[in-house]
């Protein structure tokens, strides 16, 4: 059916006299946060804008400089870093949540929770308020993150998660089953979830750890791919398992307490990456428990070749 003439000329007039329309605004489709592997998968992988910007502050502080929006969120991170230092023990309940958090606003209800004060070698600091303060600074600053530096970083990671996906997750399965034999590791472990960002402070891998009941884990991408890149992903995966059963009868602990049984205790762990006369002897025990020998022969053979004494 024909519209009429008059009412086409009513249309088109009332057309004229409306109001212009405001022009729409595009959304921003990226995830906040998103997991890039299998859900079953023993390593997996995840991106997360609010680790993201988290590790980036912590970069640009080491740098001293960022972008204007980002100004405010990196003094907040400058002087919390001021007043924890670098040593990864003191920022562990900050970055427990990055693990899973898929905006800056969760941090603020998690931080709101914090110590008010905390003892940091021999001062009290206020963590609570300085926390908070990072958090909500980085909650304004969302939104122009997502539009600026996480645009390239997200391309980072996701050439960084392909890259994973077609040279190390086909064989989790047999490195799972070959750290579980080797390591001592219980039989049902808790997968490991790794969140690949774009930048962080050297040596860019994080574990975080709470006496084994929360874990969350950071890798940087930026200068990593190829073998680099999964030895750096299978290095932070092996902290990350240790710490989780910081409680059970692995390897790792068995050696701990042959060393303890030496005056050799976990504060003086350290020490152990620094002794090079004794490290073929090391790789020559640890051969020989991957050919079948006891591990407790094994961690024995270690702690011996150290030169300490039962």
């Amino acid at each position: 059916m024909r519209t009429p003439a008059a009412l086409v000329l009513l249309l088109s007039s009332a057309a004229a006299c409306a109001p212009a329309r405001s022009p729409v605004v595009p959304v921003d489709e990226t995830p906040q946060a998103e997991q890039l592997s299998p859900d079953d998968a023993p390593i997996g992988f995840r991106r997360s804008v609010v680790a993201d910007a988290w590790f980036w502050l912590r970069a640009k502080t080491l740098e001293g400089e960022a972008p204007p929006p980002f100004k405010a969120a990196l003094a907040a991170m400058q002087e919390l870093r001021g007043e924890l230092g670098s040593d990864a023990s003191q920022w562990e309940d900050l970055e427990l949540p990055l693990g899973s958090a898929s905006r800056a606003s969760e941090l603020v209800t998690v931080y709101g929770t914090l110590p008010e004060r905390v003892d940091v070698g021999g001062r009290f600091v206020p963590l609570r308020a300085l926390a908070l303060r990072v958090a909500t600074a980085m909650e304004t600053m969302e939104p122009a993150f997502r539009r600026g530096p996480y645009k390239e970083h997200e391309a980072a990671i996701s050439r960084a998660a392909k890259e994973l996906s077609a040279k190390l997750v086909p064989h989790e399965a047999a490195i799972a089953r070959a750290i579980e034999a080797d390591m001592a590791l219980p039989g049902a472990g808790r997968s490991i979830v790794i969140t690949l960002v774009g930048d962080a402070p050297y040596p860019g891998g994080f574990a975080a750890d709470d006496q084994g009941r929360e874990i969350a884990t950071f890798v940087r991408v930026r200068g990593l791919e190829g073998t680099a890149l999964v030895e750096t992903v299978l290095t932070e995966s092996l902290h990350a398992i240790d710490e989780v059963t910081v409680k059970a009868p692995t390897a790792m602990n068995m050696l701990r307490g042959s060393l303890a049984q030496r005056g050799l205790d976990e504060n003086g762990e350290g020490g152990f990456y620094t002794i090079f006369p004794p490290a073929p002897a090391i790789v020559a025990a640890w051969d020989r428990h991957v050919d079948g020998e006891d591990l407790q022969a094994t961690t024995n053979a270690i702690a011996t070749a150290l030169g300490i004494a039962p």
